[in-house]
C-alpha cells in the first residue's frame, strides 16, 4: 500500500490510494484514479491491527475538487481480493468524520457532526442536532440524519426536515416534513461540462407543511416537482391564505403562483369515481370577512364546496 508520512506546517500528510476522483459529494467517479490526501495538525496513526489510519485536530481529506473536514478521521482499508499485500493491494472501503464535519465539494457542501462514506454503497450518512446540505438551487436541513447516495441522485432527511428553493424569485418557497427525499440530477452547460446536481423533485411524509409566497398548506404527504412549481398535497389537507381557510383531502398547489385547487380526495382529483362508489367528500372553507370586528366570529356550521 502506497503511504507516505511527513512533517508539514498542518503536522502530517498522508496519501490514501486507490481511489477515484471526487464527483459530487463522494469519493467515486469511472474516469480517474486519484488517491486521497489526508493532513491534520495534531499527528496521524497507522494501526496496521484494525487496518485504519486516524487523523486528529483540523484533519482533512481531500481528493480532486472533494474535501472532508473534521476534528478527527478515521479511513478504514482491506485488501483487494486475491492480493498478496504489495502496495497496489489495498484499498479504502470506509471514512469516518467526527467533530464539526463538512463535506464539500464545487457545488455541494454538506455539514453536520459526524459522517460516514461507504465506498461500497456510495452513500454519505450525516448526523447531529442540525444536518445541513446544501445545492445550488436549494437547501435541505435535518435534524437527526441526511443520507446522500451519489449514485442514485437522491438525498433523505429525517428530524423536522426542511428543504428551501433558492433559485432566483423564489424566494419565500419551503416544504417542512417529519421525513424528506429529494430527487437531483446532473447539471452541465452548453458544453456539456459538469456544474454540479440540481434539485428537482422533492417528497415528504409525515407532518407536511409546505409553504409559498401566498399560502401554506398542510397535509400528511407531498409531492413537488421543482421544474414545473406544481405540489401535491394529501391528508387531512388544510390551505391557508391570509385569514382564509380551506379543508379537504387532497390539494394541487401551483407554488409559482395562480390557481391551487382543493378536493375532497385523490380520487376525486383524478376524474369521476366509477360506478358503486362512495359519494365524492366534501371539501369545507372558513373566509375571514374584511371586517375587523367580526374577525373573531365562530366557524359557520356545515360543509361548503
Amino acid at each position: 500500500m502506497m503511504l507516505r508520512i511527513a512533517a508539514v506546517s498542518l503536522g502530517a500528510v498522508l496519501v490514501l490510494p486507490q481511489l477515484a476522483a471526487a464527483q459530487s459529494l463522494s469519493f467515486s467517479s469511472k474516469d480517474s484514479d486519484k488517491p486521497i490526501t489526508v493532513t491534520a495538525k495534531e499527528g496521524l496513526e497507522w494501526r496496521q491491527t484494525e487496518k485504519q489510519f486516524v487523523a486528529r485536530g483540523d484533519a482533512k481529506a481531500v481528493q480532486d475538487e472533494t474535501e472532508v473536514t473534521a476534528d478527527q478521521l478515521v479511513a478504514h482499508y482491506r485488501e483487494k481480493p486475491g492480493s498478496t499485500g504489495e502496495e497496489s493491494g489495498s484499498e479504502v472501503y470506509r471514512v469516518d468524520a467526527v467533530g464539526h464535519v463538512i463535506v464539500k465539494s464545487k457545488n455541494e457542501t454538506a455539514t453536520g457532526d459526524a459522517a460516514v462514506y461507504d465506498f461500497d454503497r456510495k452513500v454519505l450518512v450525516m448526523q447531529g442536532e442540525q444536518v445541513n446540505l446544501v445545492t445550488g438551487d436549494g437547501n435541505v436541513t435535518a435534524h437527526k440524519t441526511l443520507q446522500y447516495w451519489s449514485d442514485q441522485n437522491v438525498a433523505v432527511a429525517e428530524g423536522d426536515a426542511v428543504a428551501v428553493d433558492t433559485t432566483p424569485g423564489n424566494a419565500g418557497r419551503r416544504i417542512r416534513a417529519d421525513r424528506l427525499t429529494a430527487f437531483f440530477r446532473d447539471a452541465g452547460d452548453k458544453k456539456g461540462a459538469a456544474k454540479g446536481r440540481d434539485l428537482i423533485f422533492l417528497q415528504g411524509a409525515g407532518n407536511v407543511v409546505l409553504t409559498t409566497k401566498t399560502e401554506i398548506v398542510r397535509g400528511d404527504r407531498a409531492d413537488y416537482n421543482l421544474d414545473t412549481g406544481m405540489a401535491t398535497v394529501e391528508g387531512g389537507v388544510k390551505m391557508t391564505r391570509d385569514k382564509n381557510q380551506l379543508n379537504g383531502g387532497y390539494a394541487v398547489v401551483n407554488v409559482k403562483g395562480g390557481v391551487s385547487r382543493l378536493y375532497g380526495s385523490a380520487a376525486e382529483a383524478k376524474g369521476a369515481p366509477g360506478a358503486g362508489a362512495a359519494p365524492p367528500a366534501r371539501v369545507r372553507a372558513l373566509l375571514a370577512p374584511n371586517n375587523k370586528s367580526t374577525d373573531n366570529a365562530p366557524m359557520p356550521q356545515g360543509n361548503t364546496r
